[in-house]
């Protein structure tokens, strides 16, 4: 979903929610959850819009109208430590639309 085009989709509710992905590296991509599928937000080009902070997502989502936004941490190192399959689910911690600040 192309990020000039959330807004709309939002206002029209179709939109549910906005996750901000942790990726390795330390940045993040931003999902939008729409009837409960996640779609990656895209830049202009069609590449996946990469963001290197959560304020620097506040400033791409400027003008979109406030749904819940969360952080999502996938759940990447089960593998890594021996575990089990597991069912285990990222997980999610609501962030305010704007900052604090």
């Amino acid at each position: 979903m192309e990020l000039s085009k959330l807004a709309d989709q939002v206002k029209k509710g179709e939109i549910e929610a906005v996750h901000l992905v942790t990726m390795e590296g330390g940045s993040y991509v931003m999902h939008a959850m729409k009837g409960g599928k996640s779609q990656p937000i895209i830049d202009a080009k069609g590449g996946t819009l990469h963001i290197a902070s959560l304020e620097e997502a506040r400033k791409n989502l400027k003008g979109v109208p406030e749904v819940p936004l969360f952080l999502v941490q996938p759940a990447v190192y089960d593998e890594m430590v021996g575990l089990g399959d597991t069912d285990r689910q990222p997980h999610r911690e609501p962030i305010p639309w704007h900052s604090s600040l």
